[in-house]
């Protein structure tokens, strides 16, 4: 349905949504009786899964945003996760749902503790109940993502991790390095899918089983999800609207979770075909856990194979400066 539509349905279903008068940021559970996060987990109970994307793209219009201008008034400070003395890096970006935040790397990041420096770095609009601005532009936000990656390293080499949604963002992120003569060892992926992959044919399983995964964490762990985690959500995913891919020079290793999430469709014949996937040419190996778990209770078997592959790498040699003549 258009955005006329589902602000219609907003005004309808939430006092005060999104489509109303500005007022202050609401903070509703997702367990509560009404507010977006309710809606939207009833929209996704009841099997609205796709219409239940576009309310977020539809209520984030509603927030507040910055250009590339502003970028460092809002510009977050990378984490660091792990030190040590390994030469390449590992700089990861998490991804933009809901319950994203530098906490989705921190067991994967445990795991290179005196190993190799990690860092995240984090996008803006994850602080809980705040009205923050965001990004107004993909191109601002990569720019933001780069300046952070760049501040983290400096001229040592490095690795650039992304997962689910992040993937995209680390990709992006890949060729604007590239763009400004800056390539990075590799780009790791950790079971991302491209942007549009519900649209594509035999994928239509996916988006609700991605929503239901995020949901039965938000159960688990006892978690609040605000309204303005999901407008945020919301905001980065129109961002992302039409995006793909660019082919890069840099090395790409896509790590594949080999157990599906509830709502998967396996299909007979090619029961593989559910997996992470990606348009551009790159290397692909499989690894324990599910979508959700590779960074969870299989996080160090994440960490191994990335690490195995950063041993793999053709890391290029500073260029020697010749001493002046004295």
């Amino acid at each position: 349905p258009p955005p006329t539509a589902i602000a219609a349905y907003l005004d309808r279903e939430l006092p005060g949504s999104a489509s109303g008068p500005a007022g202050p940021a609401r903070r509703t559970d997702a367990g509560s009786g009404g507010g977006l996060a309710a809606l939207h987990r009833r929209m996704h109970e009841t099997g609205k899964h796709d219409e239940a994307a576009q309310l977020l793209v539809a209520a984030s219009h509603a927030r507040s945003h910055f250009g590339a201008q502003d970028r460092d008034r809002y510009a977050l400070p990378p984490v660091r996760l792990a030190t040590g003395p390994g030469r390449v890096s590992v700089v990861c970006f998490p991804a933009l749902s809901a319950i994203s935040g530098p906490h989705e790397y921190s067991r994967f990041g445990q795991a290179f503790r005196d190993d190799r420096n990690v860092f995240v770095v984090p996008s803006p609009g994850f602080t809980n109940g705040e009205d923050d601005a965001l990004p107004d532009s993909l191109e601002t936000l990569i720019q933001m993502n780069v300046e952070g990656l760049r501040e983290c390293v400096g001229d040592e080499p490095f690795v650039v991790v992304g997962r689910s949604m992040g993937g995209c963002v680390a990709h992006a992120v890949t060729v604007a390095l590239e763009e400004q003569g800056l390539r990075p060892a590799g780009l790791a992926l950790i079971d991302s899918y491209p942007i549009d992959a519900s649209a594509q044919d035999g994928m239509d399983w996916w988006q609700g089983a991605m929503i239901g995964g995020m949901l039965e964490r938000i159960d688990r762990f006892d978690m609040t999800l605000h309204d303005t985690r999901l407008t945020t959500m919301g905001v980065y995913n129109r961002l992302f609207i039409g995006w793909q891919p660019k082919p890069v020079d840099t090395p790409i290793l896509l790590l594949r979770a080999v157990e599906p999430l509830r709502g998967t469709t396996i299909e007979a014949d090619d029961p593989g075909r559910w997996q992470a996937y990606w348009p551009v040419p790159h290397e692909a190996v499989d690894i324990p856990g599910d979508h959700f778990t590779t960074l969870e209770e299989h996080a160090g078997t994440t960490a191994e194979a990335i690490r195995a592959w950063i041993g793999t790498l053709r890391i290029e040699e500073p260029e020697e400066t010749e001493e002046p003549a004295a």
